[in-house]
């Protein structure tokens, strides 16, 4: 006798379906509730990634024991974060003050300098709209209660980055035993690709990172600008996002500059198109030569588009999301599903 539950034989196709159908849609439902904790967890990977390659930096230079060079790159990461987050609030903590307080004199002097022409005045008329009334004051009210989740934020990335670098072999076991027997190794390689991948982006923007901290501060030094080493260093931080962080730290340069008055400003604009200037003919192509090459319209995209979808941690996130999902794509779609003779990472820079 039939199990009254039991479906036809015929019907076991479509219930099938129809289960993976509702399985896939629950998935992309809790991903999508749960995006700024995925981010998270995403940035802690980003972060166990840091810490393993000042490790294996240490162990290079002559560091016998792994977990003793682990938690010594981890201790020198966190100094360095700590070293930035101090000089950025005392060298920025007065000068801000200064600027919230002078801001209709720093729009007027802006306006002298740039309001001459048609785009200059259209940059005026949004800015006096911007601090027009009570605007300017509600802004800042958000940015401090904002800061305080970003800082919380910031604490968990840090600490579940320290996590996953001091023992990532269950979660990366975990990652191929959900995958089907039949794409483990194409899984695990496809892993290994995009953590090969993480680590020479991480390199690449780290010495773009350093290189425009030291041109944008000699620059602004050169233009008069007061506070130059602290807004070198803001503008370095700011090149981990590509296109969107420059141009945001761009603007406390323009906003002291027009401050300070005189021909400041416009040494200060001189200094900022020469910077990028460099940065696109020299900087960029020798920086990102053993990089994953990806079109720079594409990433301008995806930034704008995490930033559209998850807010700014999708902003901040974003360059090294497009280089995992690049990756991704190459291996387990583009090679394995379709059968593509894709070049993976060049084998010069795996040995080194």
């Amino acid at each position: 006798m039939n199990a009254p539950f039991r479906p036809r034989q015929e019907d076991a196709p479509y219930l099938r379906r129809l289960a993976y159908t509702i399985a896939i849609a629950a998935v992309l439902i809790v991903f999508w509730r749960a995006a700024d904790l995925l981010l998270l967890v995403f940035g802690a990977t980003l972060a166990a990634v840091v810490f393993q390659s000042a490790g294996e930096l240490l162990q290079k230079a002559g560091m016998r024991n792994k977990d003793v060079a682990l938690g010594i790159g981890i201790v020198l990461c966190l100094a360095i974060v700590g070293l930035m987050g101090y000089l950025l609030t005392v060298q920025f903590g007065v000068q801000v003050a200064g600027l919230i307080d002078n801001l209709p004199e720093t729009v007027a002097a802006i306006e002298r300098a740039v309001g001459g022409n048609p785009v200059g005045a259209a940059v005026v008329k949004a800015v006096r709209a911007a601090v027009a009334g009570s605007a300017i004051a509600d802004r800042l009210g958000l940015l401090i209660t904002g800061t305080g989740e970003v800082l919380l934020n910031f604490l968990i990335v840090l600490v579940g980055g320290m996590f996953i670098a001091a023992n990532p072999g269950p979660y990366r076991r975990a990652i191929i035993m959900l995958t089907p027997h039949g794409g483990r190794g194409t899984m695990g390689r496809a892993l290994d690709e995009m953590a090969l991948a993480l680590r020479l982006w991480l390199k690449a923007k780290l010495i773009s990172m350093t290189a425009m901290g030291i041109l944008i501060g000699g620059c602004l030094y050169l233009a008069g600008v007061e506070q130059w080493a602290a807004l070198g260093l803001l503008g370095g931080i700011s090149e981990f996002v590509p296109y969107v962080g420059p141009v945001v730290a761009m603007l406390p340069a323009i906003a002291i500059a027009a401050a300070q008055g005189g021909d400041v400003l416009t040494f200060t604009l001189v200094a900022f198109v020469v910077i990028r200037v460099i940065e696109a003919w020299m900087i960029t192509p020798l920086v990102n030569r053993q990089v994953v090459n990806i079109p720079p319209a594409l990433t301008l995209f995806v930034i704008l588009g995490a930033g559209a979808v998850f807010g700014i941690y999708g902003v901040f996130f974003a360059g090294a999301l497009l280089i995992v999902a690049y990756v991704g794509v190459r291996e387990l779609y583009l090679r394995d599903t379709l059968g593509e003779d894709i070049d993976g990472v060049p084998a010069e820079v795996k040995e080194d």
